[in-house]
């Protein structure tokens, strides 16, 4: 069974919705999802944006939040 982190980097490495940001990476999610953190566990809906920041640390966005700070540039 994959990680979360296998997971995530392997979605952030397929998936057509990956967009690269100043930050690092966003990934729009299909489903509900948490992920674990060392500060505690975040949750999403679907539709919202999982970030992997150039760092390695991950946040959530939400849908409308993302899509008013972020233009998406391809």
């Amino acid at each position: 069974m994959d990680t979360l982190k296998e997971s995530l980097d392997r979605k952030l490495s397929l998936n057509r919705q990956k967009i690269q940001t100043p930050i690092g990476h966003a990934l729009r999610m299909d489903t509900d999802f948490s992920v674990r953190t060392p500060k505690g566990t975040l949750k999403g809906k679907a539709g919202d944006y999982i970030i992997k920041h150039k760092s390695g640390m991950v946040s959530i966005i939400e849908s409308y939040v993302f899509n008013k700070r972020y233009d998406i540039l391809r």
